[in-house]
């Protein structure tokens, strides 16, 4: 028996470059005007059920895929792309001039990623950040949706699922903190040591009494925001200007969100593992978790794919590829604090980790006890709670996540990762909100806050 064949229209950027391709079927493949209106790029409906895009060319349908005698719709903006949770999956040998692959979802993906979706695109328009991926993981389902553009300029590339973003802080959590805790579940470090025990310049009262969890949980007393000279010049500059500050208030009595405690960890754990930071990250966290485009300083071959951030004269103009913060890119590209590079699915396994559904024992690097630790309420104040690394239920950026317990962390570049284990559920969100200048940042804590709303009124 013969099989009615296909047309696929595809959809190019102003540089002419294919970013979208949605299936025509045969009545339509007469209907000009249809063709050319085809502008989506993401997923889209047949006989009301969503499909991801078939990207194919003039070929026979495979028997299976689903048999349609309309245009599929539009209605999406372009440059948008969704992944949704597979319910059924069936795959046809390319070899015998099939398709690729065909998934099928329940309705709820439809709702949330429409919520998402517009959720992104009153961002973009709101100029909070040019483009942005989100995700929702779970132990059974990852949805991933690319929306916008790498940059305001009209001959950007569009953001995809693939794109990889300077995410600033979250290497704070992802990163450090995680290695802090290794190190501690070996007993080679505890969180009780004192920091003056690996830094001797802070052997001077009050420095002395910090402790490696004070450090961990930014009540160790050093100050927030940026109190370090911008002319510093190396790490070991940065280092000396640390050992010399005053704290803010004894260890341990108060809580003040600061960069520099974790600057002096990710330290920490190199002088106990004897490798650098970075190499230490790659060999105990990244590749056991095949976080395989996760890592600091990213090479030269990944900069087509690498957003970029703001654009700085002091340092050449436009950065991609190069780490964001100031004090990361003196000491290197490599610091506790920031300079991790990554996509959504690498943190998207790292959120599997997080939340217990490790793929194999290999990638169980924390035990769930260690976890648990990190989570667990360490400081309250008005704004929130606080664990080991981890921000607790934050109403500033988690608002409408009704789990008292979730945890999360944002990243100056307009990132952010929020975890509730009780809804099984984690929610990604990576852009550039820095592009092509530092915004206020309560412009993105609302687009974070919205995201969070928009997923759980769904979920």
């Amino acid at each position: 028996m013969s099989l009615p064949t296909q047309t696929v229209a595809h959809v190019n950027d102003f540089a002419g470059r294919r970013f979208c391709s949605a299936v025509v079927a045969p009545a339509a493949k007469a209907n000009n005007a249809a063709l050319k209106s085809l502008s989506c790029h993401g997923s889209v409906k047949v006989d009301n059920k969503r499909v991801e895009q078939l990207v194919v060319r003039n070929r026979p349908r495979a028997s299976c895929e689903s048999s349609d005698s309309r245009v599929w719709p539009v209605g999406f903006r372009p440059h948008t792309t969704s992944k949704f949770p597979v319910q059924n999956e069936q795959r046809c040998d390319p070899k015998r001039g099939a398709g690729e692959l065909v998934m099928k979802a329940d309705k709820r993906p439809e709702r949330l990623s429409a919520g998402v979706l517009s959720v992104l695109r009153d961002s973009v328009d709101g100029k909070i950040f040019p483009g942005a991926v989100a995700a929702l993981i779970s132990s059974t389902d990852e949805t991933y949706i690319p929306f916008g553009f790498e940059t305001y300029d009209p001959t950007a590339c569009p953001i995809t699922e693939t794109s990889i973003f300077d995410v600033a802080s979250l290497t704070k959590v992802v990163a450090t903190a995680t290695a802090t805790m290794q190190l501690v579940e070996r007993k080679q470090l505890s969180l009780n040591d004192q920091a003056c025990n690996f830094f001797p310049q802070l052997r001077q009262a009050p420095k002395d009494r910090i402790t490696i969890s004070q450090l961990l949980a930014h009540t160790a007393g050093f100050p927030g925001g940026e109190p370090l000279s911008r002319q510093l010049k190396s790490r070991d500059e940065i280092l000396e200007a640390i050992f010399s500050l005053n704290l803010l208030y004894p260890p341990g009595t108060n809580r003040i969100y600061d960069d520099l405690g974790y600057i002096l960890l990710g330290l920490i754990v190199e002088s106990i593992a004897g490798v650098t930071f970075n190499k230490y990250c790659q060999n105990e966290i990244f590749r056991p978790l095949k976080m395989n485009e996760t890592g600091f300083v990213p090479h030269k071959t990944l900069l087509g794919r690498i957003v970029p951030t703001e654009i700085d004269a002091g340092r050449g103009g436009l950065l991609r590829g190069i780490v964001h913060d100031e004090r990361a890119y003196i000491m290197g590209g490599v610091a506790g604090h920031a300079g991790i590079f990554t996509t959504a699915r690498d943190l998207g396994r790292f959120s599997r980790l997080m939340m217990g559904h490790a793929e194999s024992a290999l990638a169980r690097i924390l035990s769930d006890a260690s976890i648990k630790l990190m989570w667990s309420r360490q400081w309250q104040d008005s704004q929130g709670e606080y664990g080991l690394g981890w921000d607790r239920l934050r109403p500033s950026y988690m608002n409408g996540i009704d789990d008292c317990d979730a945890v999360g962390h944002t990243g100056f570049t307009g990132v952010s990762l929020v975890i509730s284990q009780r809804r099984d559920l984690a929610i990604i969100l990576l852009s550039n909100r820095v592009h092509p200048v530092r915004s206020d940042a309560s412009q993105i804590n609302l687009a974070r806050r919205r995201l969070v709303e928009a997923v759980m009124r769904h979920w």
